[in-house]
C-alpha cells in the first residue's frame, strides 16, 4: 500500500524523477504440508530507495518497504537535506558520520529491540543446519507475503528502520558517493541481509525445528 499511498505518490511526483529497477526475482518457500496442502511465502522481497543527486550519485537510502506514514517523512528528510546543501560531497560524508555517531551515542550500553531481533534472526539463519528452517526464519523475521487458498496477503514487520539507517549512515559517511548499482550489493547483502538470486525452493515439513501448531475446529 506504501507506493499507492497518495501522499508519497504526490511527494515523488513533484520532487522527484522516479526510476525503477527489479535487481532479483523473488525468493519463494514452499511448505509441504501433505495431502496436496502447502504454505507458501515470500522470503525477505525487500526494497531499497535510493536518493540520488541530478548526477545519479546516491545522498541517502531508505532500505526496506516501510508504511506510507513512515516512508513519507524518509522522502521529506531527504529532500530537505538535499535542498540545504546540495548533496555535495562533504555534506553527504558531514551529514551520516554525524547521524551515525549519535545513533551510537543513543545506543551505548543500551541494544534496541531491532537489534537484539536483527542478532536472532541471523543467529538462526547462520546455525540451523535444515534449510526449511533457516527460510521459516526469515519468514517470521522481515517483510512476508503469504497465499492461503486464493487470498494473498503481505505482513510487514514493524520497526527495523532504525538499525538499517544506522548502517546506510555508516556505509555513506565513510566511502565517497557512488550510483544505486554501485551500491546495490552492499545495501542488499550487508545492510538487508537479502541474497541477489529467486525462485522457488520446497521444503519438507518434516525437517523443520520443532514448531507450535495450534488447530481450532
Amino acid at each position: 500500500m506504501t507506493f499507492s499511498d497518495a501522499r508519497v505518490v504526490d511527494l515523488v511526483k513533484r520532487n522527484f524523477v522516479p526510476v525503477w529497477e527489479s535487481v532479483a526475482p523473488v525468493s519463494v518457500a514452499v511448505f509441504d504440508l501433505g495431502g496436496g496442502r502447502s504454505v507458501r511465502g515470500t522470503m525477505g522481497g525487500e526494497i531499497a530507495l535510493y536518493f540520488c543527486r541530478p548526477d545519479g550519485k546516491v545522498f541517502d537510502v531508505l532500505p526496506a518497504l516501510h508504511s506510507p506514514h513512515a516512508t513519507y517523512w524518509a522522502i521529506q528528510e531527504a529532500l530537505a537535506f538535499y535542498r540545504k546543501t546540495g548533496a555535495t560531497d562533504e555534506a553527504i560524508a558531514k551529514h551520516h558520520r554525524l547521524r551515525f555517531a549519535q545513533m551510537q551515542a543513543e545506543e551505548a550500553g543500551l541494544p534496541t529491540p531491532s537489534v537484539e531481533k536483527w542478532k536472532r534472526w541471523r543467529k538462526l539463519k547462520t546455525r540451523s543446519t535444515d534449510p526449511g528452517t533457516r527460510a521459516l526464519g526469515e519468514l517470521s523475521y522481515s517483510k512476508s507475503g503469504f497465499v492461503m487458498d486464493s487470498e494473498s496477503i503481505v505482513v510487514i514487520e514493524p520497526g527495523g528502520m532504525q538499525l538499517f539507517k544506522r548502517q546506510v549512515h555508516q556505509a555513506l559517511g565513510s566511502a565517497p558517493p557512488k550510483t544505486p548499482e554501485e551500491w546495490k550489493r552492499h545495501v542488499f547483502l550487508d545492510i538487508l541481509d537479502q541474497e541477489l538470486k529467486g525462485g522457488e525452493f520446497r521444503y519438507d515439513v518434516d525437517t523443520l525445528a520443532p514448531i507450535s501448531v495450534i488447530e481450532e475446529d
